[in-house]
């Protein structure tokens, strides 16, 4: 079992595989910021859409959080990704990556 030191050590280790196994025990920022992540387990694992409470959490975890931590993520699939998981989001939140 992969622990939350395991990913601070050893930084993009880690398969996706290994990753989604473990991913209800692993702290979401250590896994945003310290492994080199898929569209998929963004949209999985990481994506909070509950950003209009206001919630400091939500915003750690937003669309344009993840791509600036994972900028190598294709953001049209990402957001094609999230569309499908969460159908209630709206669809014209576009991000713009300044990049």
């Amino acid at each position: 079992m992969l622990t939350d030191l395991d990913l601070l050590r050893n930084k993009n280790k880690y398969s996706i595989d290994e990753l989604r196994e473990n991913a209800h025990n692993l702290n979401k920022n250590f896994l945003l910021h310290t492994q080199k992540l898929d569209e998929q387990f963004c949209v999985e694992f990481i994506l909070d859409i509950r950003i209009d409470t206001g919630d400091e959490d939500a915003y750690n975890f937003c669309e344009s959080s993840i791509l600036e931590w994972q900028p190598h993520l294709d953001e049209k699939l990402f957001m094609e990704l999230r569309d499908i998981m969460y159908p209630e989001k709206p669809k014209d939140t576009k991000i713009v990556n300044n990049s």
